[in-house]
């Protein structure tokens, strides 16, 4: 697997660090894998570890936590390309191949087909997620998403009810319902350009 990460932070540019064939340890360590020098990161702060081909990652008991797509890492979760890890000050972005042609793979999750319009949806709610240097706890909100997409709220609620209804998320999940439709779209990275 030649995974790799995408590193920024503290007003750096950009650099990639590919992912070791095991295990990749990050943290302010000078022996770590991924060295950060930052004083929110823990000595031994964040652990990505290849499992059958998958990469899982595992906050090491860190003193200010890691963030997975805008959510805390509290217990090991699988990562896929695109998602983005918060340590202290820093933002991690993954980055997996895809395969080439002629070989196979077996499918993770279904595939869920969105139009341009639900797709422009998904986008804006998980936008706060996605913003360079943006540490955000929470999806955009209903009025967000009426603006950035130029309609009236009504419209944007009906288009998250939609959007919901795609990918299964019950309706009767009250307050959080915005925050498990982001999460379900960052999952499936319905939010990024197919």
């Amino acid at each position: 697997m030649d995974a790799r990460i995408w590193l920024s932070g503290e007003g750096g540019e950009p650099r990639s660090v590919p992912l070791s064939a095991e295990r990749t340890v990050v943290g302010r360590d000078p022996e770590a894998d991924v060295q950060l020098e930052d004083e929110e990161v823990s000595w031994h702060h964040l652990e990505i570890e290849s499992r059958g081909g998958v990469l899982m990652a595992t906050d090491l008991d860190s003193r200010n936590g890691t963030a997975l797509n805008g959510e805390p890492l509290d217990r090991p979760r699988r990562l896929r390309d695109g998602d983005t890890l918060i340590v202290g000050a820093h933002r991690l972005e993954v980055s997996i191949p895809r395969p080439g042609r002629g070989e196979t793979v077996a499918a993770t999750e279904p595939s869920v087909a969105l139009s341009a319009e639900e797709r422009a949806t998904a986008a804006a709610l998980v936008a706060p997620y996605r913003s360079e240097g943006a540490f955000a706890g929470r999806p955009a909100t209903r009025a967000e998403i009426a603006e950035a997409l130029h309609v009236s709220e009504r419209t944007a609620q009906r288009r998250l009810d939609a959007l919901a209804a795609k990918l299964d998320v019950a309706g009767d999940a009250g307050r959080e319902r915005p925050r498990l439709i982001a999460a379900r779209v960052i999952e499936l990275g319905l939010d990024r350009a197919q």
